[in-house]
């Protein structure tokens, strides 16, 4: 098998020329984040200084609603409790194992009700930065 190397026009980014890496959940640092919603605890574990395109890292949201329009794309991987996501008119509960596809521009409500986690990650990893916004 023979590789292929793929042309996009425009650039859309490009991982950093650094090394790989592994982020071991024992050195996870998850930093305490408030939203008007409730308290999450966030760990960005693939930013700016990894990443010129993408972001990635692990969220935990408690007894928290939340309602957000997103302004980049991003998948949700939960790994631990339950979420309640809730877009275009439905609500979908989601587990362990659940995937969520949430494109740019969509608005939505989470609700979880007790400990939930879930892997994220987004494009681009600066979408704050490009709207002169701060991360919450």
């Amino acid at each position: 098998m023979t590789g292929h190397v793929i042309t996009v026009p425009g650039n859309i980014g490009t991982a950093d020329a650094g090394t790989a890496q592994v982020f071991r959940a024992a050195d996870r640092r998850l930093i305490p984040t408030v939203t008007p919603g409730g308290t999450t605890a966030i760990a960005r574990e693939v930013n700016r200084d990894i990443s010129r395109s993408i972001g990635a890292g692990i969220e935990y949201l408690e007894d928290a609603v939340i309602d957000w329009t997103v302004t980049y794309d991003e998948v949700l991987f939960i790994h631990e409790g339950h979420l309640r996501v809730e877009f275009d008119g439905q609500a979908h509960d989601c587990g362990p194992g659940d995937i969520v596809w949430l494109p740019q521009g969509t608005r939505l409500r989470y609700v979880a009700s007790a400990r939930v986690g879930y892997f994220y990650a987004l494009f681009p990893v600066d979408w704050a930065e490009r709207q002169g916004i701060d991360e919450p």
